[in-house]
């Protein structure tokens, strides 16, 4: 575990808010001098805490309004469904899982015949259960560092 003072958790919380800010944009949030910011940050990047950034994409806008969350119970004799799951462009996000599910999906599609074609390319490596969203109360979310006392013993 890597230790965090509060200075590191609020240019966390920032950065996961808008991650373009600029460095002085930082420094006048949280009282720091743009160079500051920036050693802060390289520092971040470099023990691994900062991973990369990137853009929110509004799935919804660009004609993918579903999104479904599919539990799937593969045997665990099941050889490579990580692989198969991977490269299924429409799956945003896969997890290995505890409990009676193996694997939890999250897919963004178009439409019915989508999820049929998607659910069609793993049914032969096990059982499925799908969801379909209806709404999110609580929409994905950057984690808030300094209210949990992230990177602290």
């Amino acid at each position: 575990m890597i230790y965090l003072d509060d200075i590191n958790r609020d240019i966390l919380d920032e950065l996961q808010v808008n991650g373009r800010a600029s460095y002085k944009e930082l420094g006048q949030r949280i009282g720091l001098t743009a160079p500051a910011v920036a050693e802060r940050v390289r520092k971040l990047e470099e023990a691994g805490v900062i991973k990369g950034y990137r853009a929110v994409v509004d799935y919804e806008a660009i004609g993918f309004p579903i999104l479904c969350i599919v539990r799937m119970k593969a045997p665990m004799s099941t050889i490579g469904i990580d692989p198969k799951i991977a490269k299924i462009p429409q799956v945003i996000e896969a997890a290995r899982v505890t409990g009676s599910d193996s694997h939890v999906l999250r897919a963004r599609v178009r439409s019915t015949t989508d999820i049929e074609n998607l659910l069609g390319g793993v049914w032969e490596d096990g059982d499925t259960i799908t969801n379909i969203v209806t709404s999110s109360p609580v929409p994905y979310r950057p984690m808030n560092l300094k209210a949990t006392n992230a990177g602290r013993d």
